[in-house]
């Protein structure tokens, strides 16, 4: 299974990285374009992705996988990982096709039950 890591903070990225490697592949990207780039490239089982990020955004990346996968992609479980708690930013992440939202710092058990729960392991 792989599981795609899009964050901009790299110390975010290597924490959530070590915590799942010992289970599954992890690629990273740093903003909303590399996610695509590699949603397009590689087959991706899940996603972790970050709120604000510069150059494409966690919501614009979304809504563009969620218009992938209307053309016969399978669906990619999204679960957001980011410092927003405001209700706003859970409501419109939600909106546009995530799975999931929860809030850093998040416990890395709490992580891991989510990323199982989503990949049905």
């Amino acid at each position: 299974m792989r599981i795609l890591v899009a964050d901009d903070n790299p110390v975010n990225q290597k924490l959530v990285y070590y915590t799942l490697k010992r289970f599954y592949e992890i690629e990273t990207a740093n903003n909303g374009a590399e996610v695509l780039s590699l949603v397009k490239s590689k087959p991706i089982d899940l996603i972790l992705m970050d709120l604000a990020m510069p150059v494409m955004n966690g919501v614009q990346a979304t809504e563009e996988i969620r218009i992938m996968e209307k053309d016969g992609n399978s669906r990619i479980p999204i679960i957001f990982v980011t410092t927003s708690d405001i209700e706003k930013d859970r409501l419109n992440c939600l909106s546009v096709g995530a799975d999931d939202y929860l809030v850093k710092p998040v416990d890395m058990e709490t992580l891991l039950a989510k990323v199982r729960q989503y990949l049905n392991q």
